[in-house]
């Protein structure tokens, strides 16, 4: 045990020491975009800021596959598109490194609906910030759901004006059996998708984009991040599905028969 835990502060450390220098390069890219908003001077930031992102993302799976070892099992067709909208199911934090690796490693940059809360945590916050990752403040406020619903709105409208991923995770928590058994979810390894967000991104995303169903399986209950940090477990099974929304008539019908398809395969592996 204490030989994990060490490890797992290394992996930290190594984590933390990324996200510094991506973050010491990405600032001053940003604060010049801010003071100097012209078209060439925007467009030239956002191919260096891009191109962090995503040397940042290569260095974390270098450390997941060649160091700690993890065996990542690829199902399904690579990503091509340049701003599909990404669906995921959600176990731990562990889960934003697996989706960035097979989207963003030679793709686009992967954005993600964040808590508003998240910009106060150190160097993770503060590089949502500088990327203008859309910020939620959640709660049951009904004045609060209209302000996230605005923000998913603009989201979706000015998605596709530029490269770049739309990640969301419908569950908008983390899995727990504790979780599943208070919502009475008709699943055994999935929480039940809220079905809000997608329907908005939907009414309002360019003609021809494309929608990514990802099911992340851990092979094993009460994952945690800290544990994947040591390389437990050892073999992750990342599956990629591919739709296109245009031909998704009912996006209500569509999420809730993704996911009893997520929960078949989950359950088979």
């Amino acid at each position: 045990m204490l030989i994990k835990n060490f490890i797992s502060c290394a992996s930290a450390l190594w984590v933390v020491a990324n996200l510094l220098v991506g973050f010491a390069v990405l600032l001053p890219v940003a604060i010049v975009s801010w003071l100097l908003p012209f078209s060439v001077i925007n467009r030239g930031s956002i191919f260096i800021a891009e191109h962090i992102y995503r040397t940042a993302v290569r260095v974390d799976s270098f450390w997941m596959q060649h160091i700690l070892g993890i065996n990542l099992v690829i199902k399904g067709k690579t990503n091509t598109q340049q701003t599909p909208i990404i669906i995921c199911n959600h176990q731990s934090w562990f889960d934003i490194p697996l989706v960035q690796h097979v989207i963003t490693s030679n793709g686009p940059i992967t954005k993600f609906l964040i808590k508003r809360e998240i910009v106060w945590v150190p160097i993770i916050g503060w590089i949502c910030l500088v990327l203008n990752f859309p910020r939620l403040k959640r709660g049951k406020n009904k004045d609060r759901g209209k302000s996230d619903f605005s923000v998913i709105q603009k989201a979706s409208k000015t998605h596709g004006n530029g490269s770049g991923a739309l990640l969301i995770f419908p569950e908008g928590s983390r899995y727990s059996e504790t979780k599943k058994v208070n919502q009475k979810a008709p699943y055994k390894h999935l929480l039940i998708p809220k079905l809000g967000g997608l329907k908005m991104i939907k009414q309002h995303v360019k003609l021809g984009t494309s929608i990514i169903d990802i099911t992340i399986d851990y092979h094993q209950k009460n994952v945690n991040i800290w544990n994947c940090l040591h390389a437990n477990p050892r073999k992750i099974t990342i599956t990629l599905e591919h739709f296109n929304l245009d031909e998704i008539s009912d996006i209500d019908t569509w999420l809730q028969n993704r996911w009893l398809e997520k929960d078949k395969l989950l359950t088979s592996h």
